[in-house]
């Protein structure tokens, strides 16, 4: 009986994860590249505050196998940032919560390469974000990195 509970649950789980990876995508897809340099050096800064937090996410197969229920941990920060009024923020957490889930549930993994392709329309613009970030709040985000798609994602 509990391998039929488990089961139930994850299929649940699944189908909700992919619901919120296509609402994710659906976004991503309607803004201009512009908007997607935003979002792509949000990603890049929060995965190298991760990073120097002590959280290794230059491999997030890796990641995943030692650390299997970080996702949630992420999904609760995205809430926390929704909560907290800070949708730019929400909107890059997202980003590595689908891609966290992805490697996880391999189902999932055509949405995330999906999200991160579109991420890619953003290249040329994440220097201006990050001066236009600097130049409205004072904050300097940190785009080390922002030009990687994390290899897991990357379609050839």
């Amino acid at each position: 009986m509990p391998g039929l509970v488990q089961s139930m649950m994850g299929g649940w789980a699944s189908r909700r994860y992919r619901k919120e990876a296509e609402k994710h995508l659906a976004h991503l897809r309607q803004l201009d590249n512009e908007s997607i340099g935003l979002v792509l050096a949000i990603v890049a800064h929060q995965r190298n505050a991760l990073i120097n937090e002590g959280t290794d996410m230059r491999d997030l197969t890796a990641l995943v196998q030692a650390e299997p229920m970080y996702q949630h941990s992420v999904a609760n920060a995205v809430n926390a940032l929704i909560k907290s009024k800070r949708p730019h923020d929400a909107l890059g957490m997202q980003v590595w919560m689908h891609s966290l889930r992805a490697i996880a549930d391999p189902n999932l993994m055509p949405f995330a390469i999906s999200i991160w392709r579109e991420l890619a329309r953003g290249k040329r613009h994440v220097a201006k974000a990050r001066t236009l970030v600097k130049s409205e709040t004072g904050f300097e985000l940190d785009i080390n990195m922002a030009q990687e798609i994390p290899p897991e994602f990357a379609d050839g």
